[in-house]
């Protein structure tokens, strides 16, 4: 008998998928996720941090398509009308015209309700800790985890002060027991 008939499947092993932070990744990981769609890879989990967190929902969202047009749409004109400038405390800018394009994409969708589980990074801005956002209002919760030091002022969700993690990403090898 060939070893091959005596050889019991496993069985399907989790995937999960961790998308890094950068302007410039973020627009790749849409390519990425488009590719890995085609050749029919799913993934269990999915976790983002700032860039990585926004394609990474809106993919979830199934509003890939909309991030895509709206970025490469984007010229200096665009780029412009968003810089509501802040003189406030926290960040350069409000964000809140970004926002609301964002919100006009996604509209009131929770990460709850999203096809798998979903974790934007952030980190709290006292303690210097990386927080994983898994539940709550999704626009929300991508703009804590974009919120540039500096640039964005910190968003305060359950956890006061929430910025974009700066760090290290180790958060996908815990979420699949690895950590």
């Amino acid at each position: 008998m060939p070893i091959s008939s005596q050889v019991k499947p496993l069985g399907r092993r989790k995937i999960g998928l961790a998308l890094s932070s950068g302007v410039a990744r973020g627009w790749a990981h849409i390519g990425a996720l488009r590719a890995l769609g085609r050749l029919g890879i799913d993934f269990d989990v999915l976790a983002g941090w700032s860039a990585g967190a926004l394609v990474g929902g809106c993919h979830l969202a199934r509003k890939l398509d909309g991030l895509e047009a709206w970025a490469i749409a984007l010229n200096k004109r665009k780029l412009v009308s968003y810089l509501d400038i802040n003189l406030g405390r926290g960040g350069l800018i409000r964000g809140d015209r970004l926002i609301a394009d964002l919100r006009g994409l996604l509209g009131p969708l929770r990460i709850e309700d999203l096809r798998i589980p979903f974790v934007a990074v952030a980190t709290d801005l006292a303690t210097g800790h990386e927080v994983w956002l898994q539940t709550g209002d999704l626009t929300e919760t991508l703009r804590a985890s974009f919120a540039l030091p500096g640039l964005f002022p910190p968003i305060e969700l359950d956890i006061p002060r929430l910025i974009e993690n700066p760090g290290e990403f180790p958060c996908i090898l815990r979420l699949n027991g690895f950590g």
